[in-house]
């Protein structure tokens, strides 16, 4: 029903993509990423899905459902509601309801729904994949908590990948990212235009400890 009502607000005149990323961690594939944007020119709507790997899932395990609904203005989308329904290894269920004037937090099939203030910026989904160029605005969210984000670096060089992956030019965003516990990451992102619409091509972020989880947008089978 969420989808079914945020969908009203894209129009007509819309374009629709769909983008697939492999997810991988050193030598193991993790998952894949899949995210379908849909576009007019002054609105747009993105839903996703993330499903963890069978060879993941023997250490960690987490699938989800999301959706984004908002306004596209000339710095890119600006977040109106965003939706998550995600599930983990042992089956805890989370749903998120973020709207403008604030969120609902489900954090398990037992419990009831608990309010929470509107978090800052907008979804880091639209933040990181889909802004036309670097962002810049400080926070980020995932429905529920706000992130504090910062560009350290943005340089445009060559992106080099198999032939299943894009490969080209492309504009390294480097940030740092903090949340709410004060954890910090560095995560770089690579955007290029593909068909016409700017997109993260590539997603690294650096994990203490582990290796890094990249995601890279598939282009060919």
């Amino acid at each position: 029903m969420f989808l079914t009502c945020v969908s009203a607000l894209v129009g007509a005149d819309e374009v629709d993509r769909s983008y697939q990323y492999d997810a991988r961690m050193a030598f193991l594939r993790a998952g894949t990423l899949t995210l379908d944007l849909t576009r007019s020119e002054s609105n747009y709507e993105v839903i996703g899905n993330f499903r963890t790997s069978r060879a993941m899932s023997r250490y960690y395990t987490w699938n989800g459902v999301f959706a984004a609904v908002g306004k596209w203005e000339g710095r890119g989308p600006v977040t109106q509601a965003y939706m998550s329904r995600t599930v983990s290894k042992d089956d805890d269920l989370k749903i998120v309801l973020a709207y403008e004037d604030g969120s609902r937090v489900l954090d398990g099939p037992d419990e009831e729904f608990e309010a929470k203030p509107k978090p800052g910026g907008i979804d880091l989904i639209s933040a990181l994949f889909f802004s036309p160029q670097c962002y810049r605005d400080g926070q980020v969210h995932d429905g529920e908590d706000t992130y504090q984000i910062s560009l350290s670096s943005e340089k445009v060089r060559r992106l080099s990948n198999s032939a299943a992956y894009y490969s080209g030019m492309a504009t390294h965003c480097d940030y740092q990212v903090i949340d709410n516990r004060d954890r910090k990451r560095r995560v770089t992102v690579s955007l290029a235009e593909i068909g016409g619409q700017v997109v993260a091509v590539q997603v690294r972020a650096r994990i203490p400890v582990l290796p890094d989880a990249i995601f890279r947008l598939r282009v060919a089978d």
